[in-house]
């Protein structure tokens, strides 16, 4: 007589059960050989297939912090940048993200360069003073 009694394997142990969960289990098996398949059909492969640390690959000259604070700083720059009048943001402008030279700038604005130099100057002690409040 033969034995017709569904059983699995966990942790080694061969373990009896219903026909009802032995056919979910093999379900799941065959998904799974399936969706595996897919990955390397498709060259999909995660983390587990490497024998790599995930410690080994963090960038240690990283400064998270640095980079949080740089960021903060740029935030309040541009809150500062807010506060200045339109004549002020638009020299700041052309200096600085247009990068444009003052000679450039004066030419553009019918003034001497020494005019643009000096309200340059202002422009960024006002700066100064309104991200040291």
């Amino acid at each position: 007589m033969t034995d017709d009694r569904k059983y699995i394997y966990v942790k080694g142990k061969k373990i009896y059960v219903s026909d009802e969960i032995y056919k979910a289990y093999k379900k799941q098996l065959n998904h799974e050989a399936h969706v595996s398949r897919l990955d390397r059909k498709h060259k999909v492969y995660g983390f587990e297939d490497y024998n790599v640390n995930i410690e080994s690959i963090a960038d240690t000259d990283i400064d998270i912090e640095k980079i949080i604070e740089t960021k903060m700083r740029i935030e309040e720059l541009y809150k500062a940048l807010e506060k200045l009048n339109e004549e002020e943001r638009k020299v700041i402008d052309s200096l600085y993200f247009k990068e444009m030279s003052i000679r450039d700038l004066a030419e553009e604005q019918k003034v001497s360069s020494k005019k643009i130099f000096n309200f340059r100057n202002k422009i960024l002690k006002k700066l100064k003073v309104l991200l040291n409040q």
